[in-house]
């Protein structure tokens, strides 16, 4: 989708001298991503992605996909040794987890916190690395000597990601992992409607939290709460900012441009013009 901020109103002139006609505002985009997939699935046009690269001066993502880990970050993704994920989900559910993730060591997986292994079944077990459409795009922008900026730091996402205890984040993993159909056909769906470019109805699907039960929805809501709308406020500024600063291409995951409370919303509520743009 494009952005731009609108045409400024006209000033008066003298009946003699015409006001001049402002220049067009820059253009920047808005590019929904998905965290897995291959271009294939996703029915992405990498060539058609350079083209609109070579049109900006910034390419701007959620966080740098180069940041160092720091030992102080393992608190948000793993466990303490204590309280390790088959206590915290029961034998039967860790056993249920262990033949979803047949790839993750159980020594690691023991580690993970409930977070973590959600992403991974949401992502059918694909592993965040190089292939990634984010690793892609921002390895893209680096070999066009583009300005590469980000929304937030990785430690800014790790907390995003782990705001809830995980006491709560094991009961939506615990029903998740006993409905484990939901999660397959759910992570079929995301594909097809991103390959669709529907948002709208991805984001209504994402709403209902089929499969879970009452306790975990409210934890999903809070969850889902720390990771679009409060990372969208805290984002929308930053993007304004960058946008006067020159054309941009903007890659956040697609969920996060849709919604009441979603990018393209408030950027629309600021003033600015956003229309799709066939890719």
């Amino acid at each position: 989708m494009a952005a731009d901020a609108g045409a400024p109103p006209a000033h008066g002139g003298s009946p003699a001298t015409a006001p001049a006609t402002p220049p067009p505002p820059p253009v920047s985009y808005l590019l929904g991503t998905i965290h897995f997939g291959t271009p294939e699935e996703q029915g992405l046009d990498y060539a058609a992605l350079a083209r609109t690269l070579d049109e900006v001066a910034t390419f701007v993502n959620e966080a740098d996909i180069d940041s160092a880990w720091q030992p102080a970050f393992d608190g948000y993704r793993w466990l303490p040794p204590q309280q390790p994920l088959s206590q915290l989900l029961g034998r039967e559910d860790f056993a249920r987890a262990r033949a979803l993730l047949p790839a993750v060591p159980v020594p690691e997986l023991e580690r993970m916190k409930p977070w973590s292994v959600l992403a991974l079944l949401e992502a059918r077990g694909e592993r965040a690395g190089e292939a990634t459409m984010d690793a892609r795009l921002q390895r893209m922008a680096a070999a066009a000597g583009k300005r590469v900026q980000h929304l937030e730091t990785l430690e800014q996402q790790l907390q995003a990601l782990d705001c809830v205890p995980a006491a709560e984040q094991a009961q939506v993993l615990q029903d998740r992992l006993r409905a484990s159909w939901v999660l397959r056909i759910e992570s079929a769906k995301a594909m097809a409607y991103y390959r669709a470019r529907t948002l709208e109805p991805w984001l209504a699907d994402i709403e209902r939290m089929d499969g879970l039960g009452e306790a975990a929805r409210a934890s999903e809501l809070r969850a889902r709460h720390c990771l679009l709308e409060e990372r969208n406020a805290r984002w929308i500024g930053q993007l304004q900012t960058l946008f006067q600063d020159g054309p941009c291409l903007v890659a956040v995951g697609a969920v996060h441009l849709v919604g009441p409370d979603g990018l393209i919303a408030r950027l629309r509520r600021d003033g600015y013009r956003v229309e799709p743009v066939p890719l």
